[in-house]
């Protein structure tokens, strides 16, 4: 049999939609019987093309039509390469370990979400939380997540490696390609974008100016993306140095921290007009609610314990028909009384 045959996959089957389990095992023991290249009619599985790490370092290619669920090409292996021939639904790339992902459409959210290695590449815009939560080996090239569009909110939240590269053209929102609050909690990685934004988190990342080697890598991958989701007619609309900006992560010595409010302040300022005096129980406490320190002593300290064993009996107890409670009946059996 030759490695180059195709064998196909319908996601439905004999009138109902089979599980996502079952599509992956016939995968993967397809992997098992030679098969390279795969053409899946998707109808809502999950993780397709994901996870075949049979192949060794055989080249696979993964074709997807239909309606593909979430997780395209999950903890995906290197040397995968995973089309979907139309748009993809959430967490494309979701934990990829080295594999290629073209998405000829639009893709929803949560793209390229814990991603390590690999390329993905969006033919539109994503959805909200892309790039987030990512991370790179620097053993290994960095991962790498390209949209053709912009964004959605909280683009690359906690990202702490890869590049991402928005190129701004036919974004889904023109005033603004980043998203709403960008980069919150970015520790390490860099964005290349090119058109408006409205604002990022200035704490975690800042604004750099693209070098000439910078650029040369840019321009260069610019044209490979272009390649692979067949639309290398704009690469002259969109390499334009110009119109591109840097963002980077801050370093551990370069983040500043917002000034924070003093117990005080918040006491004074939001405590008690809203809880405690003229606020919502403001009538039920009368008592000292001053700051105290840890451990009091002294006039300070403003309840003292004070052991007082017995002074005071259970209901149970004092009403009890016997008139001697359990516990004290066996109290005088141990004394052997």
């Amino acid at each position: 049999m030759e490695q180059q045959e195709v064998i196909r996959f319908s996601g439905f089957e004999n009138g109902h939609r089979i599980e996502s389990r079952i599509l992956e095992e016939r995968m993967q023991q397809a992997v098992e019987n030679g098969y390279r290249t795969f053409e899946v009619e998707a109808f809502g599985q999950h993780g397709i093309g994901g996870r075949l790490w049979k192949a060794g370092n055989d080249r696979l290619h993964v074709r997807i039509s239909g309606a593909p669920g979430q997780r395209v090409g999950s903890m995906g292996f290197p040397n995968t390469l995973i089309e979907v021939l139309g748009p993809s639904s959430d967490d494309v790339g979701w934990l990829n370990g080295g594999a290629e992902i073209i998405v000829h459409g639009h893709a929803t959210n949560g793209v390229a979400n814990a991603m390590a290695q690999g390329k993905v590449y969006i033919a539109g815009n994503i959805g909200a939380r892309g790039m987030t939560m990512t991370k790179r080996n620097p053993r290994f090239a960095p991962p790498e997540l390209w949209v053709l569009g912009s964004a959605g909110d909280y683009f690359a939240e906690f990202m702490a490696g890869g590049i991402a590269v928005i190129c701004g053209y036919g974004p889904q929102d023109p005033e603004n390609v980043l998203g709403f609050r960008p980069c919150v909690g970015m520790v390490g990685g860099r964005i290349y974008f090119r058109g408006p934004h409205k604002g990022y988190s200035k704490p975690d990342a800042k604004l750099i100016p693209i070098e000439d080697g910078d650029w040369q890598w840019l321009a260069e991958n610019i044209k490979t993306y272009l390649t692979a989701i067949g639309k290398t007619d704009l690469y002259t609309q969109i390499a334009n140095r110009e119109e591109w900006q840097l963002l980077e992560a801050r370093g551990p010595l370069e983040k500043y921290a917002k000034p924070r409010r003093s117990m005080q302040a918040f006491h004074e300022g939001v405590w008690d007009p809203e809880l405690g005096r003229g606020g919502l129980i403001g009538d039920l406490v009368d008592f000292e609610r001053t700051q105290i320190p840890l451990i009091t002593t002294g006039f300070l300290r403003r309840y003292v314990p004070v052991w007082e064993n017995r002074k005071f009996a259970a209901p149970c107890e004092v009403s009890c028909p016997t008139g001697m409670p359990v516990h004290e009946r066996w109290r005088l059996i141990r004394e052997g009384r």
